[in-house]
């Protein structure tokens, strides 16, 4: 017969999760992580633009910029922060969605994907200073999938991941068109020019990541449901595979503009953002 869970129990959890939420070095840290997204999606920006203007800087995907941060004289040491930042970040949002309970479920479910992100953002630092220069590659994802795909159990896992994916994104559309991104901003403390860029770049930033990271999403599921690991692309599949025409081309510099605009947003959230919230 399994054992029922006390009230004394959930209660001490409660409190592991509140010190966890209130904890400075944590927030300061996931600050950190704020702070590497921006740079992040600000080279994501450059490789997307890249791929629609023919540079060839490299694949527009986390190895591409891994790849771009490593090669500059200070690379380890931003990678190394990088990862710490990511951690926290991360460890920060899962917090945020089991203690933060003022908030719509689903908003904590988007919490708690994004902590899931981070927490995957983090291993791939690692793994890729561990050696692993493949880590987060567009060869990696479809070895992954095709391996995936050999088993029932990770055939299913590829649909669900999928599903989370796009729900998670189509939240974020919503909550950006309705403006509670802005919940947890300590708008109190921004002066006025800041609070209209926030207005301005918050929702802009939100939906063209989301628009652009859904697709993602949605591949994965195309690839489990017909058994066929090519149909999943990551980021720089889905943007070289849009670039075939001029019209995707457009799509491609879009996604570049929306990248920056999300890293610049990004970089307004890391003095004002309570990173410990469920939103």
């Amino acid at each position: 017969m399994a054992r029922s869970i006390t009230p004394a129990a959930l209660s001490w959890r409660d409190r592991a999760v509140q010190r966890v939420r209130t904890s400075d070095a944590l927030r300061r840290a996931a600050r950190v992580g704020l702070l590497a997204r921006g740079v992040f999606y600000l080279l994501l920006a450059y490789l997307a633009a890249a791929v629609a203007a023919g540079w060839g800087a490299g694949p527009a995907n986390a190895n591409g910029a891994l790849t771009t941060v490593a090669a500059t004289p200070f690379g380890l040491v931003a990678l190394l922060g990088a990862a710490a930042g990511f951690l926290a970040f991360a460890v920060a949002r899962l917090a945020g969605a089991a203690g933060d309970r003022s908030v719509h479920p689903l908003r904590r479910l988007s919490t708690a994907g994004q902590g899931a992100f981070y927490l995957v953002m983090a291993s791939t630092v690692v793994l890729f200073l561990g050696g692993r220069g493949g880590t987060g590659s567009s060869q990696q994802q479809r070895s992954t999938t095709t391996a995936l795909l050999l088993h029932p159990v990770g055939r299913i896992g590829l649909v669900v991941v999928g599903l989370v994916v796009v729900v998670i994104c189509a939240w974020q559309v919503r909550l950006a068109i309705q403006g509670g991104y802005a919940d947890s901003l300590r708008t109190h403390e921004m002066g006025a020019r800041t609070r209209r860029a926030a207005r301005v770049i918050g929702p802009v930033g939100i939906i063209a990541r989301a628009l652009a990271v859904a697709p993602v999403g949605a591949l994965l599921v195309v690839a489990a449901l017909t058994d066929q690991a090519q149909r999943a692309k990551d980021l720089d599949g889905v943007l070289l595979m849009l670039d075939r025409s001029t019209t995707g081309m457009a799509v491609v510099w879009l996604v570049a503009a929306g990248f920056l605009v999300f890293a610049l947003y990004s970089f307004l959230e890391v003095p004002y953002r309570s990173t410990h919230a469920g939103d």
